[in-house]
């Protein structure tokens, strides 16, 4: 029995970009590594751009939120690459995210991550639909290999910029 990857899987996925024009996931990473990944991992991402582009890959952020949400993320960030929005949830779904509940506040690694992003200068700004919703990243290459994978198990547990790194050197 073949297993299939979770790029294959989410490679027919179509989300609109924060100007609603729809995008096929699997674009992405057709022909070079893709990143699929808030707000401190996404300042985190550019400020390693050059060294990601340099290993052949492309950044692109999928946001929970509405159209006018990622459009204010997009500009609050300033990010360039693309921002897709999954209103639906089906790409999270596909991916077995995780989703946090009131206990994860409670927890000491959100309490050490909050403080970490606070003194960075990262502020949580308008929740989303689904607060609680946990992030992940991921590095797909083409034909749909699994690069990297990381699953946030709470808040601010984003994946290490080395870790991605080296994904992108295999």
């Amino acid at each position: 029995m073949t297993i299939e990857s979770l790029s294959a899987k989410l490679s027919e996925i179509v989300l609109p970009d924060f100007d609603e024009r729809p995008m096929r996931l699997g674009s992405l990473w057709e022909l070079q590594n893709g990143w699929v990944f808030c707000r401190e991992h996404v300042a985190q991402l550019l400020e390693h751009e050059p060294k990601i582009k340099a290993r052949g890959a492309n950044l692109a952020a999928i946001g929970m939120g509405d159209f006018h949400y990622a459009r204010l993320f997009r500009e609050e960030t300033g990010i360039l690459f693309p921002l897709l929005v999954d209103v639906q949830r089906g790409a999270c779904r596909a991916a077995e995210l995780k989703c946090a509940n009131l206990l994860h506040l409670l927890r000491r690694a959100n309490a050490a991550a909050r403080k970490r992003a606070n003194a960075e200068g990262h502020r949580q700004n308008k929740f989303g639909e689904n607060p609680f919703q946990l992030g992940t990243s991921f590095v797909f290459g083409p034909g749909n290999v699994d690069r990297f994978r990381h699953i946030s198990e709470t808040f601010g547990d984003n994946a290490s910029i080395a870790d991605v790194l080296c994904a992108l050197s295999s």
